[in-house]
């Protein structure tokens, strides 16, 4: 159940007459204002909504409509409705997916990347590395933890999806500086430290300088069970760990590879670059699949459009990634 609350002048409290006709709903004169209070099933949200927002654009623009979760209800009237709806013996289960508003207010902090992010990407690249030079993969895990890679995916998967150009690309900007600044990071930690300390090429250094289109197709289904995950309300710290798998290790093996294993830096990087592509591939393979869309007409055709421009791009930039290597044994 949802609670939709709407703020209306009273001059435009006649609008909303055909809104919420047919839902239990109250309504409340206070001075100059119209309160009217909903309640929906979850299932018919996205509907009400969508009939909301096509009646917000006959009104004054000083109109607030909130959405609620109440911990629970008591309304014998659905409990009668859901029953015949859904016998006790039915197996048929509905998916609920959250509504595209509340998705879109879940990344606009990660549009824009500030000194938090990336003082938690230097740490993450110390751990790392630290865990690459030691070969031990629970501190390399542990740097997966933190490392703030998931913000800037989710958030290019769903502007993908409601067709939101400029912020498609904001995010591969961020996308591409995030995994720069991870790279000059190791690179500059691994030539301070190799002053110091004898370091040494380990078995988890040298798995990350072998590429393959096998390492695509993973980050592909890891873009989309992160994308899944996220959706249905789990937490960025653990759905996070997916994304960072497949782009922290790498990307730090292409930093400290220009200090002490030059020959392995190309396909390190190319492997950084393959699991990007592919997480950002399974991120809108995940939306279409979720039906995460504009809610009008109009907006939707538009998305289509900018939607299948990024899925082309994402093919292109995959083939080429995957003919690099051929094309530097062939010369």
């Amino acid at each position: 159940m949802k609670k939709i609350l709407i703020t209306a002048q009273n001059e435009d409290a006649p609008n909303l007459s055909q809104v919420v006709q047919g839902h239990f709903h109250l309504r409340e004169v206070i001075g100059e204002k119209t309160l009217f209070t909903m309640m929906v099933e979850d299932k018919e949200l996205n509907e009400v909504v969508a009939k909301i927002r096509v009646t917000l654009g006959y009104m004054d623009k000083n109109t607030l409509v909130e959405v609620y979760s109440p911990d629970f209800t008591i309304y014998p009237l659905f409990d009668e409705k859901k029953e015949k709806e859904s016998p006790p013996n039915s197996e048929k289960k509905r998916r609920e997916h959250s509504p595209i508003e509340k998705l879109l207010a879940s990344v606009s902090s990660y549009e824009r990347l500030d000194a938090d992010i990336l003082s938690l990407a230097a740490v993450a690249s110390i751990v790392g590395l630290v865990g690459l030079f030691l070969n031990n993969v629970g501190i390399i895990i542990g740097a997966m933890l933190i490392a703030p890679m998931i913000g800037p995916i989710y958030s290019f998967a769903l502007h993908s999806a409601i067709g939101n150009g400029i912020g498609v690309l904001r995010d591969v900007l961020n996308i591409l500086f995030l995994i720069l600044a991870f790279i000059l990071f190791s690179l500059l930690v691994s030539w301070i430290l190799n002053f110091f300390i004898p370091l040494q090429i380990t078995g988890e250094i040298l798995s990350r300088t072998h590429s393959s289109p096998i390492y695509a197709i993973m980050a592909i289904f890891l873009g989309f069970a992160t994308i899944v995950a996220l959706s249905k309300g789990i937490p960025d710290s653990i759905a996070g760990v997916a994304v960072a798998a497949a782009l922290l290790p790498p990307a730090l093996v292409s930093g400290l590879s220009i200090v002490l294993y030059p020959e392995g830096t190309l396909n390190a990087l190319i492997l950084t670059l393959q699991n990007a592509i592919g997480l950002m591939a399974g991120g809108i393979v995940a939306t279409i699949a979720l039906q995460i869309k504009p809610r009008s007409y109009r907006e939707e055709m538009a998305a289509k459009t900018i939607l299948m421009r990024v899925i082309i791009t994402l093919v292109i930039l995959v083939l080429l990634l995957a003919l690099i290597p051929f094309l530097t044994v062939s010369s």
